[in-house]
């Protein structure tokens, strides 16, 4: 007399035509949905073949891992030499130790290849929620991480459409302050080399410039305003050029390069600040130690990101965050290259 074969996963996907994966999602209840029909199949053939499913595995699969996993995308190798980068880091750590989570971090630096990563991320139940920090992560995945109710938060920018939890400075705030700083100083030819509209931080940066000279008297000139269609990191030389090349030219500049800048500015024959003056919208540790150290804006990188990893936290255990957007200021670290005009 042969022994009954014990019913596996298997035998239950192949006596309801479906596979494996679909009836792990109805006996776990996700992370996909299953239609009604698909699912009435699955359930009777566990109940034809008395399928018992392994309760230990389902519990390991189903339990918090106390992990949060940091996403990076979009950064280039510069960017994990900079200690601004680090500072994200250390205050993710901080907050998610403080917590007793562990940190995990993934990286997808090929775009080509980004497509479904993060909700990859999400089914392999790695990490109990994820810190997304990244310019080309794809706006359609962050929001779809949310609507699928994976806690999740971008750190460093909010997508312009959808929805989403983030954390970032406080863009808008820091144009304007620097623009006012530029004004109060003297200058009233205040060219802005911008970063692309479709990024958060490119629309409120110029929100907050045109702000200033609003508030000021001073005509908005889209002449000494140079706005790229697609990301771009560096200004071109083409680019500063066009501004300099005005019948009227900037007496000085914002942006968030200023390195780059200040060095193409003197490439072009143009001394910072006797031609034009500076001021960096970011923060560069090593504007220090140019001639002259430049006006810079400084973020509260630690403190962006511990909020992050607390926002995700608090998604993880049910809380919903007071904001959709959680803004922080940012400081004018005032250097030589704007010194005020007699």
């Amino acid at each position: 007399m042969s022994k009954k074969s014990i019913p596996t996963i298997r035998s239950v996907a192949k006596l309801a035509g479906v596979s494996t994966a679909t009836v792990s999602y109805v006996l776990n209840d996700g992370p996909r949905s299953v239609n009604e029909a698909t699912r009435n199949r699955v359930l009777q053939a566990i109940q034809e073949l008395e399928y018992q499913p392994n309760t230990a595995a389902r519990n390991l699969a189903n339990r918090r891992t106390n992990t949060l996993g940091l996403v990076v995308a979009g950064l280039s190798e510069s960017s994990f030499s900079r200690s601004s980068f680090f500072e994200y880091v250390r205050g993710i750590s901080w907050a998610a130790e403080s917590a007793d989570y562990n940190l995990l971090l993934f990286g997808s630096h090929n775009r080509a290849k980004q497509a479904r990563f993060y909700q990859q991320i999400a089914r392999s139940r790695a990490v109990d929620g994820l810190v997304l920090l990244g310019s080309s992560i794809p706006d359609e995945e962050i929001a779809e991480l949310h609507d699928q109710g994976f806690p999740s938060v971008l750190l460093g920018r909010a997508l312009l459409e959808g929805s989403s939890y983030s954390v970032q400075e406080d863009y808008r705030q820091g144009a304007y302050e620097a623009t006012r700083h530029l004004i109060g100083g003297g200058y009233h030819r205040i060219g802005f080399l911008g970063q692309a509209l479709r990024y958060s931080y490119g629309v409120e940066r110029l929100e907050g410039y045109k702000q200033a000279l609003r508030e000021n008297g001073i005509p908005y000139d889209p002449g000494i305003t140079s706005i790229p269609d697609l990301a771009r990191d560096d200004p071109s030389e083409e680019e500063i050029g066009i501004l300099l090349s005005r019948d009227v030219p900037p007496d000085a500049i914002l942006t968030d390069r200023g390195m780059c800048v200040l060095q193409t500015l003197r490439a072009l024959g143009r001394r910072v600040p006797g031609d034009v003056a500076l001021i960096n919208l970011d923060e560069d540790e090593n504007s220090r130690f140019s001639d002259p150290p430049l006006t810079f804006l400084r973020a509260p990188l630690f403190e962006l990101g511990a909020a992050a990893a607390k926002t995700v936290i608090d998604l993880i255990h049910g809380d919903t965050p007071m904001a959709k957007t959680l803004v922080l200021p940012v400081e004018l670290i005032h250097r030589d290259s704007c010194p005020r005009r007699e």
